[in-house]
């Protein structure tokens, strides 16, 4: 009997032991995270905070433009979005923001193409939201042209309608531009900001309130150097 108390003693104090040793393991990562979400960007530089594109060189006129590259099909673009939806309301004049959507994969290809046909219809701003809910949320297959027209009828536009659009030349234009820009930048992940077709975030070891502080003082260096003239 003794043995057995012993024996339930021993598993106890493991079994405690185990159970502290992971709570640890999860208060340092809420706490790297935290750090991560609170710690400051401190002065960019080229190489840690951004990478400097070839196409700096151009001249510098007209807006600046900030340049999403994203998918709907990207998770981590569906947590990114309503913040940087809120960012782009704050932008200054003289600012202007773009969305470049990826096709990394057939299926993400159809959605760069459902970006552009909704987009060419004039329904893209309503039913922005409602695409990364659906595949996100309500976990809908949104990758053939059947389920795409069906998700639009009634939101804008009409199922018939939204196939035509789908399947135009405008739009196989728009997606093959999208696939040369995403290459030309080196797109390898999303989301990823690019500031005036000169600089691209490199958001690895950034968080998104980070990203956009990169992507403010970026900005203000372009608006300036149009100041400038």
């Amino acid at each position: 009997m003794a043995r057995g108390t012993n024996e339930s003693a021993k598993v106890r104090r493991v079994r405690n032991a185990i159970l502290g040793g992971l709570g640890v393991v999860v208060l340092a990562i809420v706490g790297i995270g935290l750090w991560s979400t609170l710690e400051p960007v401190g002065e960019i530089a080229p190489g840690t905070h951004y990478t400097v594109l070839p196409e700096a060189e151009r001249p510098r006129e007209g807006p600046v433009v900030v340049t999403e590259y994203f998918s709907y099909g990207c998770v981590h673009c569906a947590n990114f979005d309503p913040q940087i939806e809120d960012w782009r309301e704050d932008l200054p004049e003289g600012v202007r923001f773009e969305r470049v959507p990826v096709a990394f994969s057939p299926d993400w290809r159809a959605l760069a193409a459902a970006y552009y046909a909704a987009q060419e219809l004039g329904v893209l701003e309503r039913n922005h939201a409602r695409l990364f809910d659906a595949i996100h949320g309500a976990r809908l297959n949104l990758t053939s042209v059947d389920a795409l027209a069906q998700f639009f009828d009634g939101h804008g536009t009409d199922a018939a309608a939204f196939r035509r659009a789908l399947g135009s030349p405008a739009v196989r234009r728009a997606v093959a531009e999208a696939e040369t820009r995403t290459r030309d930048a080196d797109i390898r992940s999303v989301p990823t900001l690019v500031v005036d077709g000169r600089y691209r975030i490199d958001a690895a070891q950034l968080s998104r309130q980070q990203i956009l502080a990169v992507a403010d003082e970026l900005v203000e260096r372009e608006r300036a150097a149009r100041d400038a003239g």
